[in-house]
């Protein structure tokens, strides 16, 4: 993964394989709604819609597990639940 561009409070872009940027917008009250585009997706269209679907899958897992840990310091493990075999060590 490579970080093409951090612009703190607004964006996150990524290179990871395909690019992929967060954008955060404030919506008042301390709550911000996040948007996450994944795009560069190969192959036929078939493999495109596998790939993006993939991808959204496991974006939402992320945003959904941040969202418990950062409203309700609940640490739901589901990053680490999806892929037990990838666990590092010490985690």
């Amino acid at each position: 993964m490579t970080v093409t561009a951090l612009e703190k409070n607004q964006r996150i872009a990524i290179e990871w394989p395909t690019p992929v940027e967060w954008t955060f917008t404030p919506k008042g009250n301390d709550t911000t709604f996040v948007s996450i585009v994944a795009s560069g997706f190969t192959g036929t269209d078939d493999e495109k819609v596998a790939q993006a679907l993939d991808s959204t899958e496991g974006f939402n897992l992320v945003i959904s597990a941040c969202k418990a840990l950062l409203e309700h310091g609940i640490d739901l493990r589901l990053i680490s639940d999806k892929n037990p075999d990838a666990a590092v060590s010490g985690t």
